[in-house]
């Protein structure tokens, strides 16, 4: 990434919690159940969780050595402590020099590439450390309407980072299925699976996340940087779980994938 990029994830890195802030909401705990799941169905190897963080969705591998890359020192200093058997690396996902070619049984990449100003280059690079055989799972955000592209700063501005990858916001776009499977082809993969998840949030969490939009857009107006921020979103996270308790009782999630047509996350299953 361009030093830019560098200077942002470093400092979010440093001062942001972000493993444990995403896996306390609602989403992230589905996301992480989801992800596991998946990983069960990949073969014996070498797993490389590619922007890792603290190494949390990885960290249970125990069917070969488990490498994890992270373009931010602090994180991956962190995870050290939480996952012992994982080899941290810091370096640039889109430039995986470093590593011989078909050196990798298995990849992971969730929720990162829509963090990549070049997509494709580190699908490249994935490829050749990849074996011959070797599998990645890849996963992102799905959008209905319109694509993003930078989002502004938000809760971050409550730990101190007011500067993003492009002034005041920072990249973080989205993808259908079909265009991380296109992205995948394109670097020489097999697309095995393409589709999406996370239905559970469909539809009745619209209103909640409205009503935070707002709140959120008061505090941003009037004291961007305030500790109010950070209880706003605790706050709406217990929220959404605890209403999502009550759901799950009545089977909700079922229903709800067989009323939408995609869900709130893109996955792609790919093999070289």
């Amino acid at each position: 990434m361009t030093d830019r990029f560098r200077e942002f994830y470093e400092s979010v890195g440093a001062r942001y919690p972000e493993d444990a802030s995403v896996y306390r909401t609602l989403s992230g705990q589905i996301r992480k159940k989801w992800i596991t799941r998946k990983l069960r169905e990949l073969p014996a190897g070498t797993l490389l969780d590619c922007g890792c963080n603290m190494g949390t969705l990885s960290k249970d591998w125990h069917r070969g050595a488990v490498f994890g890359i992270d373009i931010a020192y602090a994180p991956l200093h962190r995870g050290r402590r939480r996952a012992p058997r994982t080899t941290f690396i810091q370096a640039d996902l889109r430039d995986l020099s470093m590593l011989r070619n078909g050196c990798i049984d298995n990849a992971i990449a969730c929720e990162v590439i829509e963090h990549l100003d070049r997509p494709g280059l580190f699908l490249g690079h994935l490829y050749r450390i990849l074996t011959r055989g070797g599998n990645v799972l890849v996963t992102s955000p799905n959008f209905v309407h319109s694509r993003p592209r930078e989002v502004g700063l938000g809760v971050l501005r409550s730990f101190g980072i007011d500067k993003g990858t492009a002034d005041d916001r920072y990249l973080h776009t989205a993808y259908k299925p079909q265009e991380l499977a296109a992205m995948a082809q394109e670097a020489g993969f097999t697309v095995l699976e393409q589709g999406s998840f996370e239905f559970e949030l469909r539809g009745w969490l619209k209103p909640v996340t409205e009503i935070e939009r707002i709140m959120n857009a008061l505090i941003m107006d009037h004291a961007p940087a305030s500790r109010l921020n950070r209880l706003r979103e605790q706050g709406f996270r217990r929220l959404e779980i605890g209403l999502f308790c009550v759901l799950d009782i009545f089977n909700f999630g079922r229903l709800l994938s067989g009323i939408f047509k995609e869900g709130r996350r893109s996955y792609i299953v790919a093999r070289k």
